[in-house]
């Protein structure tokens, strides 16, 4: 996750309080804003991924983000305000992603597709937990469960229509089948890790779906 990775100005925040006794300007305090609230998504997606978001405090998240209850709660009044600001910080980044994935060719947009879920368990494990996680507790939260189901059918309605250029013979069916195939591999590789076979794993989708 590029926002979450830590930016060049995360230092700052950790810098001790006679540091900012100089005047700062507005773009100087923006960063630094940035930097904190950066500390704190990063803190709860890890926390939220590995320990639950129910089972996580806010106590929890300040002192693995090494901020004050106090900040906070200057950025998020909530928990569930915090997790619906990591949502949507997901949420863009996966658009952003999805922009180079679509091309004129059928065959080209589905490998593109597959590649980019592969790559993402590769590089995102604690994203891909904090997502495993939170599914199976989505009907604790209207609005998280209300984003499932959106998010859901127009994936299925973009690989349904991938499909049937492709000439599979039930596009419909085939559709759920491959996402049934991405959730278990999923989940399979949060428990085996290293040891999952991710590259066959990949190999053998485009292969099926892409005819490479």
């Amino acid at each position: 996750m590029s926002k979450l990775s830590g930016r060049d100005a995360t230092f700052m925040i950790d810098q001790p309080f006679s540091q900012y006794m100089s005047p700062r300007t507005k773009e100087q305090f923006e960063v630094i804003r940035e930097a904190a609230k950066d500390k704190i998504l990063q803190a709860s997606l890890e926390l939220f991924g590995t320990k639950g978001f129910l089972s996580t405090s806010i106590a929890d998240i300040v002192e693995k983000a090494g901020v004050s209850k106090g900040l906070m709660y200057h950025y998020y009044s909530s928990k569930e305000d915090l997790l619906r600001a990591l949502l949507d910080l997901l949420n863009e980044e996966e658009a952003s992603t999805m922009k180079d994935v679509f091309t004129d060719d059928p065959a080209t947009t589905m490998e593109n597709m597959i590649r980019v879920f592969f790559q993402t368990m590769r590089d995102n494990f604690e994203q891909w937990s904090f997502i495993a996680s939170l599914s199976m507790q989505v009907e604790k939260f209207d609005f998280v469960r209300d984003l499932t189901k959106e998010k859901y059918g127009h994936y299925m309605t973009l690989v349904e229509n991938l499909l049937t250029q492709l000439g599979f013979e039930n596009p419909s069916v085939e559709a759920k089948l491959l996402g049934a195939i991405f959730d278990g591999i999923g989940y399979q590789y949060l428990v085996l890790k290293e040891e999952y076979p991710l590259d066959e794993f990949e190999k053998y989708l485009i292969t099926k779906y892409c005819g490479k």
